[in-house]
């Protein structure tokens, strides 16, 4: 493989060769298109992949996103192989009954909001692994990001002590309590 590639051509690759192993289960994979970035809904911190429906793609492909947490071959291999067989499915039906045979059948163990690579398919896995070479990525670690804090203010009333919170551009605009229609009030931050 190129000693230079992106990690989009690195999970191309990793597409192309899975190819087989869907291919030879008798569910050929779809045209799908691979990014690292943050899964779109729910926990950034909890979802480590995710795949879209051809229907929500302009391009009326599955676009299938893994995170950027994940920086292990092996392991962003297992993901992808868990996002593609929701991509064979066209996210129809979620993690149930087909989504479940689809997996099983490449190789998937486990609960099916879980499953990721048994031991044989694994096996598969490190081989895709070396042939491509190295994920080229580190990890993202969202432990040290701040925590947005409220952008509304907080308004009191020395009148009748009334206490509320309201967005700036209202709180500029404040001439008096909404409670005793005191006209001292007090915008602190």
């Amino acid at each position: 493989m190129k000693t230079n590639i992106t990690r989009e051509q690195w999970l191309e690759a990793g597409v192309k060769h899975l190819g087989a192993v869907f291919a030879d289960a008798g569910h050929p994979l779809p045209a799908v298109k691979v990014s690292c970035s943050w899964p779109g809904g729910g926990s950034a911190k909890k979802r480590i992949g995710e795949c879209w429906a051809r229907r929500m793609s302009a391009a009326n492909v599955n676009e299938i996103f893994i995170s950027p947490r994940i920086a292990e071959p092996v392991a962003a291999l297992d993901i992808l192989a868990h996002e593609l067989v929701h991509a064979v499915d066209d996210c129809e039906h979620g993690h149930k009954r087909e989504f479940v045979a689809i997996g099983k059948a490449i190789g998937l163990q486990g609960k099916p909001t879980q499953m990721a690579a048994g031991e044989e398919l694994r096996a598969v896995l490190e081989k895709i692994a070396a042939k491509i070479g190295p994920y080229p990525h580190s990890t993202l670690d969202l432990s040290s990001r701040k925590k947005q804090t409220t952008r509304l203010l907080k308004c009191v009333c020395n009148e009748c002590e009334a206490t509320w919170r309201m967005a700036g551009a209202w709180a500029a605009m404040l001439i008096a309590c909404p409670c005793c229609a005191g006209t001292d009030v007090e915008v602190l931050s």
